[in-house]
């Protein structure tokens, strides 16, 4: 039977201090979380929502950067670490399924946040129907993921178009966060943001530096050769 929920509540402790070590390298040097905030943008003054927030570390960045934040996650382990934390006073954490509706926030941020959580939610649509929600009109929502197609290009699937199974994330296993994702196609993605109210800005294919990350004998990629790995959507909420 494959997993329906994703909590990271097991490995909080490894996950916290997986993220840490990432916080402390500093994120304009991130390959990750360096182009994600060039296309998130300018921040001050926005109430922002950001969405599967775990430890806090986004968050953290953004009410730094003059955002009004509220960070939420589903993982209790997770958020109460996130509190924990520094500007803990300046976030306002909240614990939540956001596959499922949130009434009380509908139609109150300028902008909503996701990075790295995507593919780790079982149901996806659920959870862009709620980052929809939440939005006012003309708000943004800019999410990090994975690559669907590269799970391929990495061997984690060999079947891009079998959407819906859980794999593990092998290299965060290797550090102790064994967790895992579930393969969609780019397309299942897009028609739910379609379907949640949302139309595309910008798709944004982000680079994999030579030697950033640790690259696998599994890879169908050869030395030399690069694909994108991850890739950022800026999408915009309808007016009507």
């Amino acid at each position: 039977m494959q997993p329906t929920s994703n909590t990271y509540d097991q490995f909080a402790a490894q996950y916290t201090e997986m993220i840490s070590s990432q916080e402390r390298a500093g994120a304009e040097t991130s390959p990750t979380m360096s182009p994600f905030l060039q296309v998130v943008g300018d921040v001050r003054g926005l109430k922002v929502f950001d969405a599967g927030c775990g430890e806090g570390y986004l968050s953290r960045i953004l009410v730094q950067r003059g955002a009004e934040v509220t960070g939420v996650d589903v993982s209790a382990p997770l958020v109460e670490i996130a509190r924990a934390k520094a500007f803990a006073d300046q976030i306002h954490y909240l614990i939540a399924d956001l596959s499922q509706p949130l009434p009380s926030y509908q139609g109150q941020f300028d902008l909503a946040t996701s990075f790295f959580v995507l593919n780790d939610i079982y149901d996806y649509q659920g959870f862009l129907m709620t980052l929809g929600t939440v939005l006012k009109p003309g708000g943004r929502l800019v999410l990090f993921m994975n690559n669907p197609y590269s799970f391929v290009i990495r061997s984690f699937v060999t079947d891009y178009f079998a959407p819906g199974l859980a794999y593990p994330y092998r290299g965060m296993a290797d550090l102790g966060v064994k967790v895992h994702f579930y393969q969609r196609t780019l397309e299942n993605y897009l028609d739910a943001s379609f379907a949640a109210g949302f139309q595309l800005q910008r798709l944004v294919d982000v680079p994999t530096p030579e030697g950033s990350f640790k690259r696998r004998k599994e890879t169908l990629l050869p030395e030399g050769y690069h694909f994108p790995f991850f890739t950022i959507l800026s999408l915009v909420k309808k007016d009507s």
